[in-house]
């Protein structure tokens, strides 16, 4: 029999997988049952898409549920096909029937019926080009949801990109349309804390508190190691209280590094995690991603390679200016301040309450052993 990961790396599998999360999710539960749109914030890799799967778990006896990821989208037609696409696949079943009924209700377009070639399954497939095929497509899928009968909650990932879009006007197409919805509700999440702030608390923008907004952090130190060692525990293998501080240290308590090196540790034969095991664990982890680091490396300026190599050596630094920081690494204030905007726009660097720091903390710590 093959032996499960109890550390998933992606998707959600049920409640007894998924940690914590238990304020978030009563929060958004709250929002979305009492008929308001929530803003979910978080750093990238915090676990969002995983508290969305979590909430509709909970909440698919009563509501549709749609999750779409426009990460990928880079204007208003794409993002037209993505919203069009997730709403009929994960709302109807893609079949003849479904096909004639929808006919009825599109006035503006009709989705083909695909059969992926690998898995033989039918589903629906809309391909939208211009502005004008842009409109009228949301319109038509606006006007579909207005007509459903049971309540919806549709999950728009790394919403901040319709703020990129060339179409600047997508934001209050969007809203126009939304705010006709009386029963469908909204989860509006992202990772690019002040440009999705910027969306819903600036008075001039369309989204302007429209929704509740959802700041998501860390988990709990107590709960994620009451995780751990329960799946650890379940099968027989030992993590004691000392390694996982080890482990916490390492990962910063960052959801997708904390769940990666669980994934990893759980792969080892040992049946007791010991030092020598964490440390040929985090070996491996680094190993396996070094030629990525590297690549890094050729992305750069001189100037920005140092800066970030000596933020990977600080771990987190609040001062960025400060003399004795620019000193100890031969760094210039007028280089550090370019270097800033350049490795927040990569999002290599983040600045939190207690500093900035490298944003992939693997890849940090594989600078600061290696350099």
């Amino acid at each position: 029999m093959i032996l499960r990961n109890p550390f998933l790396l992606k998707g959600y599998l049920d409640p007894d997988h998924f940690c914590d999360r238990g304020k978030e999710t009563t929060a958004l539960i709250g929002a979305i049952t009492n008929g308001r749109s929530v803003t979910l914030i978080s750093l990238r890799r915090m676990g969002k898409t995983g508290l969305i799967h979590h909430a509709f778990s909970m909440l698919k006896q009563e509501y549709d549920c749609v999750y779409v990821d426009i990460l990928p989208t880079s204007n208003l037609a794409e993002f037209a096909t993505a919203f069009g696409k997730a709403v009929l696949n994960q709302l109807e079943s893609p079949y003849e029937k479904s096909i004639k009924q929808l006919m009825g209700i599109f006035r503006k377009f009709t989705p083909n019926l695909v059969i992926d070639p690998m898995t033989g399954q039918p589903s629906f497939e809309i391909n939208v080009k211009t502005d004008k095929e842009s409109e009228s497509t949301l319109e038509d899928i606006f006007n579909y949801l207005k007509k459903r009968k049971k309540r919806v909650v549709i999950a728009i990932d790394e919403f901040q990109q319709v703020a990129e879009y060339p179409e600047k006007r997508t934001e209050a197409l969007l809203r126009s349309h939304i705010q006709m919805l009386n029963h469908v509700e909204f989860i509006f999440s992202g990772s690019r804390k002040h440009l999705l702030t910027q969306m819903f608390t600036q008075a001039s923008r369309p989204f302007y508190q429209s929704t509740e907004l959802l700041f998501m952090d860390r988990i709990d130190k107590v709960a994620y190691s009451t995780f751990v060692q329960k799946h650890f525990t379940k099968h027989q293998k030992k993590v004691k209280p000392d390694k996982l501080e080890t482990i916490f240290e390492w990962t910063r308590l960052h959801t997708f590094y904390v769940q990666l090196f669980c994934h990893k540790l759980f792969m080892q034969p040992e049946k007791e995690m010991t030092h020598e095991v964490l440390l040929r664990t985090i070996q491996d982890i680094l190993a396996e991603n070094e030629t990525y680091y590297y690549g890094y490396k050729n992305l750069l300026t001189e100037q920005q390679w140092n800066l970030l190599k000596a933020i990977a050596h600080e771990k987190s630094i609040s001062k960025i200016n400060q003399k004795d920081f620019l000193n100890k690494y031969d760094l210039s204030a007028s280089s550090v301040q370019r270097s800033i905007k350049a490795l927040e726009e990569r999002e290599l660097i983040v600045q939190e309450p207690e500093g900035y720091r490298v944003y992939d903390v693997f890849f940090g710590l594989w600078m600061s052993i290696r350099f």
